[in-house]
């Protein structure tokens, strides 16, 4: 499967999560080694598309989350969270997690095979496509990092965007905005940190900056991201993360 067919970015969208008391009580700023089964199955729900159910209103397969989906997409294995992408989905998993920010950092280790791809999701009330989606998408692969956007296919007063709204389609133009090589080891822990500021979207792996873009909507308030898991499409490929941590930047530079 080509990157180009892996939009995790539709997969934030069927994400439903809802708060927990195990949830702390500041969604601005937490971390998550998974260490705790328990609050793990309660803070982070996943989601993602089935091999059964495609047809012509599910083109990908019978989307779900929560209780509904497959056990094997998302598992904490030797203290780490795996995610699975198995060769019958056309689409790979995702996994979701509140928070309550504006400007932010992400930081998380994570570990892909030759063929795998880590993929990061911050939504938010996305005013572009007037859903809350995604306003901050990356894809990794061993050799590129990608940022990916949302833009309308017509302008939002056209005569074509009422007809798409009238037949409850979505007026949403997926693109791949910015691309840079980069040159990671594979099966191996890399660091990876995702700063948010304004519009301005900032990307270090290994402490090296490795991609800058100005996104479209990254100002807007963000409501939780996404870890999403992707391969070849032709073998079980599996992606890791750790030590995920969310912290505001009001007042760092």
């Amino acid at each position: 499967m080509k990157l180009k067919q892996i939009h995790f970015t539709t997969l934030l969208l069927t994400a439903s999560i809802m708060l927990s008391a195990a949830e702390p009580s500041d969604l601005s700023r937490w971390k998550d080694d998974f260490s705790d089964s328990a609050a793990f199955a309660k803070q982070w729900s996943s989601y993602g598309f089935l091999a059964a159910g495609i047809d012509v209103k599910n083109p990908l397969g019978k989307p779900v989350g929560g209780k509904d989906s497959r056990p094997e997409w998302w598992q904490i294995v030797d203290g780490a969270l795996r995610g699975q992408n198995f060769p019958e989905e056309k689409h790979g998993s995702g996994i979701s997690r509140n928070v309550a920010a504006q400007d932010m950092r992400l930081s998380c280790r994570f570990k892909i095979p030759a063929d795998g791809v880590a993929a990061i999701g911050i939504r938010g009330p996305n005013p572009m496509v007037e859903k809350v989606f995604n306003v901050v998408s990356l894809h990794i692969r061993p050799n590129s990092i990608v940022a990916a956007d949302n833009d309308v296919l017509y302008p939002k007063d056209s005569l074509e965007a009422a007809e798409m709204k009238k037949k409850g389609e979505w007026n949403r133009k997926f693109y791949y905005a910015k691309t840079e090589k980069i040159t990671l080891a594979p099966d191996a822990w890399h660091d990876l940190t995702v700063e948010v500021r304004g519009k301005e979207l900032r990307v270090s792996i290994d402490a090296n900056p490795v991609l800058n873009y100005t996104t479209l909507c990254g100002d807007a308030p963000k409501t939780s991201i996404g870890l999403g898991a992707g391969g070849n499409g032709k073998t079980v490929l599996a992606t890791w993360y750790d030590d995920v941590k969310i912290e505001p930047l009001e007042g760092k530079k």
